[in-house]
């Protein structure tokens, strides 16, 4: 649950894992970084209540673990997103290598714990989507990186 929250919004440091993925961002669609925040934010709050619970973390995450085996690899990860939001696939690879948080190359439920910690900016135990739009567009706009090796 809390876990995909993680892997949506976790930050590590560009060009970790060896790959030197790109943090421009380019859409196959020309779709704008805000778009396609906007199109994630979407997907994720179903109930449209603001807040980014943790059922509809698991819910957004089961699409992304192809094999059903509970992690999430990079190839998973850039094939169901770069097919969603249609951007590139190398800068879907650094938005992989900021949610890997533990850098063993697969999102887990840890990634995500220590995702969302990061993205609780006020500390009132919940994510709300000013908070997960801020750190979206950080990734997006900013090359922000908030993880360290």
């Amino acid at each position: 649950m809390i876990a995909f929250l993680v892997l949506i919004g976790s930050v590590a440091v560009y060009g970790k894992h060896g790959h030197n993925h790109s943090c421009i961002h380019t859409n196959h669609d020309d779709l704008l970084s805000s778009q396609v925040v906007s199109n994630v934010i979407s997907d994720i709050d179903k109930d449209g209540d603001g807040i980014v619970e943790p059922t509809e973390v698991q819910h957004f995450v089961a699409g992304y673990d192809l094999d059903k085996n509970g992690n999430i690899t990079e190839s998973e990860f850039t094939l169901q997103w770069h097919r969603h939001y249609l951007d590139v696939r190398d800068f879907v690879g650094y938005l992989f290598q900021n949610f890997d948080m533990n850098n063993d190359m697969r999102l887990t439920d840890s990634d995500l714990v220590a995702w969302s910690k990061n993205l609780d900016t006020d500390g009132n135990g919940e994510i709300s989507i000013a908070e997960f739009r801020t750190y979206m567009m950080n990734l997006y706009t900013n090359c922000v990186t908030a993880h360290a090796n």
